[in-house]
């Protein structure tokens, strides 16, 4: 199976990022959304879900490769998992979570289309039980515009998140809060306006899947593969604002580095640290 996640990478990351807990895995994914390499999501989310049936990292890889391997079809692939996942273990339920919540908000810095394509290649392996069955109907007025299992609250919930995401922002920018904001306001009023309500108020400030932590590191993260230093700069200061220690921060760094370096990203500086 040709890719640029091969056995050996993934064992390296793995090892690498031992101390991370989840967080080596979710910033991998988000390196690879915001390299657009959606397909090798895969390899790291069956990883952490198989992992739960066999804590033996080298026996599950192979593992992994076997599912991946076993049938030429995408539909072979996921009947394959369905077999191995006809019901689901609360912590198979927290990865599937973790894994949709860091792509959809990788998706803030790197792109929308980035991130359905990621999310779309993540729902392609993902067992069966875990896929919402709804029928949506894109009608203004209809009942069913949106699931039932929509994660984030809905109705009367602007002022929460509002209060949420402003709260957030300060907790992120601390000293130079006031400056950044004034920064986006001035480029264009309605830049600041959308960042704060549409985009930290009900996306990054959410911390019921994510913890504050996991989301800077995310940010971190997918930030790394685009040359954009100046935002980068700002967020590995704000990892360390809302609590991440400055070991996880440079370790997520070099993850994200590396994986970009595998999937060709060439920058047009170095990238910045703390």
């Amino acid at each position: 199976m040709q890719g640029i996640i091969s056995k050996e990478r993934l064992l390296h990351l793995i090892e690498y990022g031992s101390s991370l807990n989840d967080t080596w895995a979710l910033a991998t994914i988000a390196t690879l959304c915001s390299c657009n390499e959606p397909y090798e999501i895969r390899k790291i989310y069956l990883y952490m879900i198989l992992k739960e049936q066999n804590a033996d990292v080298k026996v599950t890889i192979n593992k992994v490769w076997q599912v991946l391997e076993n049938d030429a079809s995408q539909e072979g692939i996921k009947l394959v998992i369905d077999e191995l996942f006809p019901v689901v273990t609360a912590r198979v339920t927290e990865i599937t979570n973790k894994f949709r919540d860091a792509l959809l908000k990788s998706g803030a810095l790197c792109g929308l289309p980035k991130a359905i394509n990621a999310l779309t290649h993540l729902k392609e392996v993902t067992p069966s039980v875990l896929i919402d069955s709804s029928t949506i109907e894109p009608i203004a007025a209809s009942p069913k515009l949106f699931s039932q299992n929509v994660q984030r609250p809905r109705k009367g919930s602007d002022i929460e998140s509002f209060n949420n995401g402003i709260k957030h922002w300060n907790k992120v920018y601390d000293k130079v809060s006031t400056r950044v904001a004034n920064n986006l306001n001035s480029a264009y009023p309605d830049l600041w306006y959308f960042t704060l309500e549409h985009i930290y108020g009900p996306l990054l400030s959410y911390d019921e899947i994510l913890s504050a932590t996991e989301t800077s590191l995310i940010v971190i993260a997918s930030l790394v593969p685009q040359s954009v230093n100046p935002q980068l700069r700002g967020h590995l200061k704000g990892a360390l604002n809302v609590g991440c220690d400055k070991a996880s921060v440079e370790q997520v760094r070099n993850i994200s580095i590396l994986c970009s370096e595998w999937c060709g990203i060439k920058w047009r500086e170095e990238v910045c640290k703390l």
